[in-house]
């Protein structure tokens, strides 16, 4: 899993601090109240900060094993994970 920790958070990084981070959006796993999970949106440029596996969004801690795709805003797909359970 290094590897594609790696990977991850290499884009991440890039997101974060190379600019325009508005112009993409990062899909995570997110558990909802009853235990199922959804894929939730977060928008480049409502990442605080990306460091030790984690991504910082306001309050929130989310690991970045739960990153599950990366987009630009045209829809087009930068970084896919590869397949597991579907949502």
């Amino acid at each position: 899993m290094g590897h594609r920790r790696g990977e991850i958070e290499k884009w991440l990084r890039r997101i974060k601090w190379g600019g325009n981070s508005g112009n993409y959006v990062v899909y995570i796993r997110h558990r909802i109240v009853d235990g199922s999970e959804i894929l939730r949106s977060i928008r480049g440029d409502e990442i605080d900060d990306v460091r030790r596996g984690y991504i910082f969004v306001g309050d929130e801690q989310i690991p970045l094993h739960r990153v599950e795709e990366i987009r630009d805003i045209e829809g087009n797909v930068l970084y896919k994970r590869r397949s597991r359970k579907p949502l």
